[in-house]
């Protein structure tokens, strides 16, 4: 069957502070075989840091995903994808923020091509999976829209902006997002920009859990991830449990290495197709024994906005139109 929607398409995201003026963010769509029908969902698979939404292996999730779990598989380039990041360490890395909201955006286009076509699908199976920096914008685009999924992957993600990776100190990782603690320098880190960031943020999790009741979020990550440190992700992981969430943690050890999916407790983990497959099958087959599916409507569908407060003021996400985010400081 031809496909309805443009594979390769290219759409205006949000203005970037770093590079004032229009931002245009590429992605790669894929129908599941037998078209899109009332029960496709929609399903986010998103690249490492520094990868790029067109390269082989992801093109591969999405027609993988598209045919097994009936969606609509999307591969974004969000921000600081590629060479970008490598070629400009000037600039912090967003780590979750508008890279988040560019994968949302991706969504947003997608479904209004769905409907425009004149075409029916299920608004309630809209899944994200990615691993390492895309994990970590799994994370974010289930908090970043609050209403929309029902089942998130995370495979090895950031664990927020711990010390170590926004200075670049060292413990326990060797990456760095360049960020500093000096309060008159652009790359200043904020205690608010830290928090919106963090997915095991409690309040957040609690308003998260309020907001998405069936939210279903899995987590698997190495024991002995030296980019990527599994403890502060356990930490987070609590923070969830605490909160309500619904949330699977496979902290990989010896005995989980099978040699197919799982094939190292280090940073890689596997083959992450088959790792979604293994731990999330049953949530995400249209007639799996856990089938996932939203409650209530998504956030495209209620428009208005969704506030987060932080330590001196609150993020805004507004849908009404193509969604966007700001930071309001408190009056």
């Amino acid at each position: 069957m031809n496909q309805v929607l443009e594979q390769d398409q290219e759409f205006e995201a949000q203005e970037w502070e770093w590079e004032p003026g229009p931002r245009m963010v590429k992605m790669w769509v894929t129908e599941p075989p037998g078209g899109i029908g009332a029960g496709t969902g929609l399903m986010l698979c998103l690249h490492n840091w520094g990868g790029i939404y067109d390269q082989e292996i992801y093109r591969g999730w999405c027609a993988s995903f598209a045919k097994r779990y009936d969606v609509v598989g999307v591969s974004v380039n969000y921000l600081q994808s590629g060479d970008d990041w490598k070629l400009r360490r000037d600039r912090p890395y967003d780590h979750g923020y508008l890279q988040a909201m560019d994968c949302i955006g991706a969504l947003y286009h997608v479904r209004r091509q769905i409907l425009d076509a004149g075409l029916a699908f299920d608004e309630h199976r809209i899944f994200s999976m990615g691993g390492s920096g895309g994990g970590n914008v799994t994370q974010m685009v289930c908090k970043l829209a609050p209403h929309s999924f029902a089942v998130g992957i995370d495979i090895c993600g950031m664990p927020g902006l711990i010390d170590p990776i926004a200075y670049g100190t060292g413990e326990g990782t060797h990456i760095s997002a360049e960020y500093t603690r000096d309060p008159h320098s652009r790359r200043y880190l904020s205690e608010d920009m830290r928090q919106i960031r963090d997915f095991g943020h409690p309040e957040h999790c609690r308003l998260l859990h309020e907001a998405n009741p069936e939210l279903k979020i899995v987590i698997v990550h190495g024991v002995d991830d030296l980019s990527c440190p599994v403890a502060p992700k356990i930490r987070q992981f609590g923070n969830m449990i605490a909160a309500g969430i619904s949330v699977d943690g496979h902290f990989l050890t010896a005995i989980d290495v099978d040699g197919e999916a799982v094939t190292t407790t280090g940073h890689p983990v596997g083959n992450r197709d088959r790792v979604v497959m293994k731990y999330a099958d049953d949530y995400l087959l249209p007639d799996g024994r856990l089938a996932k599916r939203t409650a209530q409507d998504n956030d495209f569908q209620c428009g208005g906005s969704f506030e987060y407060p932080t330590a001196n003021g609150k993020y805004v996400i507004d849908f009404e139109g193509y969604p966007t985010i700001e930071f309001v400081p408190a009056s």
